[in-house]
């Protein structure tokens, strides 16, 4: 059964509706309030502004721990991995965790 938007959502400055092609990265920050079943009836369109974390004013998704510094350890990396569904090794080291929430376009590479 295919999702589809009920309303028109705003994700990081761009809008996308009912029917669009989303991006992945921005999929993961559209909350599941958002989604119909394709087999229920379509409602009007409706704006709903979510925020760079996935809320829409409510904190939705949690951020990404910084990667230096205070809070930047593997555990909160991987806290952050799984939240996220992105799957990681049990012994997977802080690197790891981090190049695979990057490959999961949930951060932004570092150059």
């Amino acid at each position: 059964m295919s999702r589809r938007l009920i309303a028109y959502v705003h994700v990081d400055g761009v809008a996308y509706g009912p029917g669009d092609e989303i991006p992945a990265a921005a999929l993961r920050q559209i909350g599941d309030h958002a989604w119909q079943d394709s087999v229920q009836g379509e409602h009007g369109p409706e704006t709903v502004a979510f925020d760079d974390q996935g809320g829409a004013g409510s904190g939705g998704d949690v951020e990404a721990p910084p990667r230096s510094g205070r809070g930047s350890g593997v555990e909160a990396w991987r806290q952050f991995a799984e939240q996220h569904d992105v799957e990681v090794a049990p012994d997977a080291s802080r690197e790891d965790i981090i190049a695979a929430c990057e490959a999961a376009e949930l951060v932004e590479r570092e150059e």
